[in-house]
């Protein structure tokens, strides 16, 4: 341009035609553009992106697609709590749900020459309200804790992003045969509030984990257990209409070292010291009873204390259960036996006692024969001598 009004200049043209020729130029030339359009800031992003968008209808389906599609992702942030007696896991997740709506999309210095020179806008959680939405609810849900928190960000081409952490607690099926050698899986099921014909949850394509577990590891109530894996499933449910959900799924193992500690290695051990009993002297009842009695009581005490962390099982559908009960029975066989003992020794004291008796009835009666005898044949003697001495 330079270049040209030196030349116009040369020439000896009048300065009209030179600035006519300089918009000229400009105009034409590779790489200059016209005065950017539209909003500078958020706020004014989110006028143009509301002002005719009606937040109560879902947006149309991508080319090809009779549903619209909203990709889901998690991350298994925090493990709470895991309550065996009410069959129940605590777990924050979050989860992002992804959509397209055209309806949103917005001009930036990329797209359309806009003047918002970002590609992507971020929204306080409270304008998620104002827009179209997927709804859904935790199907297995019995509650919630905490706080839950929402991250919205919408991209220029109408992508809206939604990342929402929140406290779930739900319903957990646990398997005890195994205990305390047991591993558990625990799911919270994400029902989308819709007919899937209309809206529809679908895994991202991106080859990305769907449900995975932070770098820095789990806090909370997982000091009882190690967390195998986790696992996202899509699926649809069979009712009418069909909807469509997210399973979002965690495989746990118990760490069993203070069930062997405290509980299973102390009631091998009392069974043991019960069966002492046999080997005291049978006269000894005091010992003897101290041994099977508090074997017998310290065993009950430990299953009241293992039931306490347990829902109501009979000893055929827990592994540990069946071992303390099987305690129980074996000590109460000491103390039966015990008992027996006891009740068969005072019958043969009784029986010793009756033959000592009876002894010693049988001796002093004997003497009395005896000496009964004696004064008859004195008797006969003395009469025998008398009769020889007359003569």
């Amino acid at each position: 341009r330079h270049a040209f009004i030196i030349l116009m200049r040369h020439l000896r043209l009048p300065m009209r035609c030179a600035v006519v020729a300089v918009l000229v130029l400009a105009t034409c030339t590779p790489g200059v553009h016209s005065v950017c359009s539209g909003p500078t800031d958020p706020g004014g992003i989110r006028t143009a992106m509301l002002t005719s968008h009606d937040e109560y209808s879902p947006p149309a389906p991508q080319s090809g697609e009779t549903t619209v599609k909203v990709e889901v992702s998690g991350v298994l942030e925090l493990i709470k709590s895991v309550s065996e007696p009410t069959g129940s896991i605590q777990m924050a997740i979050e989860h992002t749900m992804t959509w397209p709506d055209s309806r949103l999309a917005f001009d930036t210095t990329t797209r359309n020459n806009g003047c918002f020179e970002h590609e992507r806008a971020v929204f306080p959680s409270a304008m998620l309200s104002e827009v179209w939405h997927p709804e859904y609810s935790f199907l297995n849900a019995i509650g919630s804790f905490g706080t839950a928190s929402t991250f919205l960000v919408f991209k220029n081409d109408g992508e809206v992003t939604v990342t929402i952490r929140e406290g779930v607690s739900a319903t957990c099926i646990f398997d005890f045969k195994k205990m305390p050698f047991d591993e558990q899986t625990c799911y919270a099921r994400m029902l989308l509030n819709a007919p899937s014909k209309m809206v529809a949850f679908t895994a991202p394509t991106t080859g990305q984990e769907l449900f995975k577990v932070p770098n820095t590891g789990l806090l909370g109530g997982t000091t009882e257990w190690t967390v195998l894996g986790t696992n996202m499933t899509v699926g649809e449910t069979t009712g009418m209409p069909p909807m469509s959900y997210v399973d979002f799924t965690v495989r746990m193992k118990r760490k069993p070292d203070y069930w062997i500690a405290f509980v299973l290695l102390p009631s091998i051990f009392l069974v043991a010291l019960s069966y002492g009993t046999f080997w005291i002297q049978r006269g000894a009842i005091p010992a003897r009873a101290a041994f099977c009695f508090i074997s017998y009581l310290s065993v009950i005490n430990l299953t009241k204390g293992s039931l306490a962390s347990l829902p109501k099982l009979s000893d055929a559908d827990a592994w540990m259960l069946g071992v303390l009960s099987k305690s129980q029975y074996f000590c109460a066989y000491t103390v039966l036996g015990v008992v027996v003992a006891n009740y068969l020794l005072h019958v043969e004291t009784r029986v010793n006692a009756a033959l000592k008796d009876a002894r010693e009835k049988e001796d002093a009666s004997l003497g009395e024969k005896i000496s009964d005898m004696r004064l008859f044949v004195r008797g006969k003697a003395g009469r025998f001598a008398w009769g020889r001495t007359g003569r």
